[in-house]
């Protein structure tokens, strides 16, 4: 029975918190129906009913409200444990995971990564690659040690650590109008590109929804004749001439110069990114941590 997993104590709080079943789901990315089933196993498991499901959201009943407060200590306990236990872990031996959104994995760090395996025979180091929003999901279920992901990512009870500075760029065929005659260096106003057609990129994830909520506030609604999942599809069809695309730095620049790909560096302040390492509360100073982030931080280009 899972009714008192971690992610089922984590999507009650967020109920309370948020006052919805789907906002609660949407906090920790996973569907409102599992969510839903979840806070009804739980409701099974205790014998009571805690929320009160109405057309316009949800509340907690009586029993909820005291249910909320020792579950508010129960997840600070299980942190308190998380953190206590890794202190006692110098590193020597055992399992490191690591989990990676797509612009970090396309970067150096699978060589670094590399390199780190090689210094530490010892440890079994796994590394995967994931969408951003997944990644203190990843925490928070014990899937990952440490993540790489973007900095619009809500980190909040996590210890962050700064990786790189990786802002959105807009890549388009060589000779797309939006570029004028400006230098590569050049940056280009977001809302310049509202005159041509855009593609979507991995349509709900991190980036896609930056760009979706600077066409909102530019007055305009988001549309797109033509969604992608992957960078190489996103090229593709941008070298095809179907739409400009909008992507990170990293992924961008080794295309530039060496195909019909041109690109240039967005000037909106919401396009300066940064990406970060995450490790759950108390765990930076971990040593296996600590070597890891001494190794990236050396071997980093």
């Amino acid at each position: 029975m899972q009714s008192f997993d971690i992610v089922t104590l984590r999507v009650f709080l967020g109920v309370a918190r948020l006052g919805s079943i789907g906002a609660a789901a949407r906090n920790e990315h996973i569907a409102a129906s599992a969510a839903s089933r979840r806070i009804s196993d739980l409701e099974h498991a205790l014998d009571a009913i805690l929320i009160k499901r109405t057309p316009t959201g949800a509340s907690l009943t009586p029993a909820g409200k005291t249910f909320a407060k020792h579950c508010e200590s129960l997840l600070s306990q299980y942190a308190d444990i998380r953190a206590d236990l890794k202190r006692y872990s110098q590193g020597n031996g055992g399992e490191f995971r690591i989990a990676a959104i797509t612009s970090v994995m396309n970067g150096p760090l699978p060589y670094i990564v590399a390199k780190f395996k090689e210094e530490n025979p010892q440890l079994n180091v796994h590394l995967r690659e994931i969408f951003s929003q997944e990644g203190i999901r990843f925490l928070r279920e014990d899937l990952a040690d440490l993540v790489l992901i973007s900095d619009t990512t809500v980190t909040k009870g996590f210890d962050v650590v700064p990786y790189a500075h990786d802002p959105v760029w807009i890549v388009g065929k060589s000779g797309h109008p939006v570029f004028g005659t400006t230098r590569r260096t050049t940056p280009v106003s977001f809302e310049d590109t509202l005159k041509y057609e855009h593609i979507s990129f991995h349509e709900g994830g991190v980036l896609d929804e930056l760009v979706a909520e600077a066409t909102r506030k530019a007055g305009r609604t988001p549309s797109y004749k033509t969604k992608v999942m992957r960078f190489g599809s996103l090229r593709t069809c941008v070298q095809a001439g179907l739409g400009l695309g909008f992507i990170r730095e990293s992924l961008a620049k080794p295309y530039i110069n060496k195909t019909d790909l041109d690109g240039r560096p967005l000037k909106d302040e919401w396009a300066s990114r940064n990406l970060v390492c995450a490790v759950p509360k108390g765990q930076a100073k971990a040593p296996v941590v600590l070597k890891f982030l001494a190794c990236l931080k050396e071997n980093q280009k």
